[in-house]
């Protein structure tokens, strides 16, 4: 009896040893553990969009920033739960900012408005709005009742001595609320990445928008010129009154222009070209546009006759003087009938306006959907040994019309036959790339000739270094429409299906590409799928999910901790 009691007491000694040593382990595990993880950060993003995964070019300049960036971040308190979601979205990608730089990124949120008189806030409002910050009114509903408040959805960001604001909503003319939201959480990562880098270059790539041929009009390019200038350096430059285009810029814009060139002034663009400069072409070949819509119910639709046709089939391409007409289009309102004296309106399909969607993977087209065009020219490609890519095209459902076309909007209210769009994939942006002829080859005028040697003391070149080009046949593709009151609406927004295209995506893309800034386009190309909760359900079963949410986790413990307790009579019952 004495020796079975001894052998239960040496077996409970062991037990209890085991359950310390285990105890000891498990605790120096833990203690690693949180060393570990407070040294190095590791996330596994499960997404499907890939939201928390930071583009490589984010991720190295981050690890060879050449001083500390401090970000000041204004939106912050007690917001509604869409602004909510954007402040920890801000929070989120700044939080992954520093656990790849380190020390070098360090930011504070801040409400600057936060017990502010009247007086002082209108103060803060003043100076925020002269440093490039928007402040938001935002309504708020608790029961039956509304109440308003003024926030600053922005961020300064310092660095290297220099500062730069972020607008973190982006709050595009016609765009709802809740796909504001998406959009600016989608962004941020382009727009903190951009803010950095932009503060990090001494000079800014200079682009020269060129005038002189009554080109598209520069209040209908305001949202492309506003996104290009937050990277860029944009100068008119008209080339009636230049000699030469100055090498200080990278690329040219041509967008729109509707009177034929010279042939000095097409040799301008020539030697440009010739000396490694690259050109985005935005060219309507033939005269038509979207306003004819609202003026007329059928025009003669001509050849612009921009005298371009041998300068650009030289390069490698031919824009025929056609519109493609794609049963893939955008709608026009027609009159139908008068009510009560009152015009009636209807939406009808209009096939010259394509919709243009990618047509292959190019970098350029990457997250790019479709993209919105009116009376847009087909593409033909020349064989000479310049590289070519289609980078919008119509869909399988198209044909051409030839010069001169008659326009007539009334017949878009008759079913079209279908067997006569047997025309497919009709190229209508295409990017070149090589060492381009010149089209002055074995025709250059003897005052060129004296002017290059004895004025601008350069040699002709016959031939261009290593560059680049796009062209696209279509001007509208850049213009942004305007609402009731003369505000511009975002690019790419249809008015009268309330719809948004890639637009300026594409044409972003497109002249990053053209200058090399391939890092941008990584980073804009991210996209945020939006999920949203059913707002009726949420009301109805809003208590049930509180009362689940409380309950089910208290319950789940008890449960737990009466198994173990079962569990671990069973196993030492003496």
């Amino acid at each position: 009896m004495v020796s079975k009691g001894i052998s239960s007491k040496g077996k409970l000694r062991n037990l209890k040893q085991q359950a310390y040593y285990r105890f000891l382990i498990t605790a120096v595990i833990i203690v690693l553990l949180n060393i570990l993880a407070g040294t190095t950060v590791q996330r596994i993003d499960l997404t499907a969009d890939q939201r928390f995964t930071l583009n490589d070019s984010t991720r190295s300049m981050l690890r060879n920033l050449k001083d500390r960036v401090f970000v000041k971040v204004y939106i912050t308190g007690e917001l509604p739960a869409g602004f909510k979601r954007l402040e920890n979205a801000t929070r989120d990608l700044l939080n992954e900012f520093r656990s790849i730089a380190g020390n070098n990124v360090q930011y504070e949120f801040e409400d600057p408005l936060l017990n502010k008189s009247q007086e002082e806030r209108k103060k803060i409002y003043e100076e925020m709005a002269a440093e490039g910050l928007q402040p938001t009114n935002i309504q708020t509903a608790k029961s039956d009742a509304y109440s308003e408040k003024i926030i600053l959805p922005g961020a300064t960001v310092f660095y290297r001595g220099k500062e730069t604001t972020i607008n973190l909503l982006l709050n595009d003319n016609g765009v709802g609320a809740q796909r504001a939201l998406n959009n600016s959480v989608a962004k941020l990562e382009n727009k903190f990445a951009s803010a950095i880098k932009k503060l990090d270059m001494d000079e800014r790539i200079r682009i020269a928008l060129l005038r002189g041929n009554d080109d598209a009009p520069l209040y209908k390019l305001y949202d492309l010129l506003n996104a290009l200038s937050e990277f860029y350096q944009i100068d008119t430059l008209n080339i009636q009154s230049t000699t030469v285009i100055p090498k200080q810029y990278t690329s040219l814009l041509i967008v729109g222009p509707t009177q034929p060139y010279s042939e000095q002034n097409k040799f301008k663009i020539d030697q440009f070209i010739m000396n490694g400069g690259r050109v985005l072409w935005l060219l309507d070949n033939m005269r038509a546009s979207a306003d004819s819509v609202k003026n007329k119910a059928s025009f003669l639709a001509l050849d612009m006759g921009l005298n371009l046709d041998d300068q650009l089939f030289t390069y490698g391409v031919r824009l025929n003087p056609a519109l493609i007409m794609d049963l893939q289009c955008n709608p026009v309102p027609l009159l139908v009938n008068y009510i009560n004296n009152q015009p009636e309106f209807r939406l009808f399909p209009c096939y010259y306006f394509p919709i243009l969607t990618p047509y292959n993977k190019h970098i350029i087209n990457k997250e790019i959907d479709a993209v919105n065009t009116s009376f847009c020219s087909p593409i033909d490609t020349a064989n000479n040994r310049i590289k070519k890519t289609v980078l919008l095209a119509s869909s399988r459902k198209t044909k051409t019309a030839f010069t001169p076309w008659q326009v007539d909007f009334r017949i878009l209210k008759n079913q079209p036959d279908e067997k006569s769009f047997s025309k497919g994939f009709l190229p209508a942006a295409v990017l070149l790339e090589g060492q381009f002829a010149s089209v002055f080859n074995n025709r250059l005028q003897p005052e060129f000739e004296s002017l290059l040697r004895d004025s601008l003391k350069q040699e002709f070149r016959n031939r261009s270094k290593e560059t680049k080009m796009i062209i696209v046949g279509d001007a509208d593709i850049a213009l942004n429409d305007f609402n009731a009151q003369g505000r511009p609406f975002s690019l790419g927004y249809f008015r009268y299906t309330q719809e948004f295209f890639a637009n300026k995506n594409f044409l972003l893309n497109g002249i990053d590409y053209l200058n090399d800034r391939n890092d941008r386009i990584l980073t804009r190309a991210k996209d945020i799928k939006l999920r949203l909760l059913d707002t009726e359900k949420v009301k109805a079963q809003k208590l049930t999910w509180q009362l689940m949410n409380i309950i089910a986790p208290i319950a789940l413990i008890i449960l737990f901790g009466l198994i173990y307790t079962f569990i671990r009579l069973r196993r030492f019952a003496v």
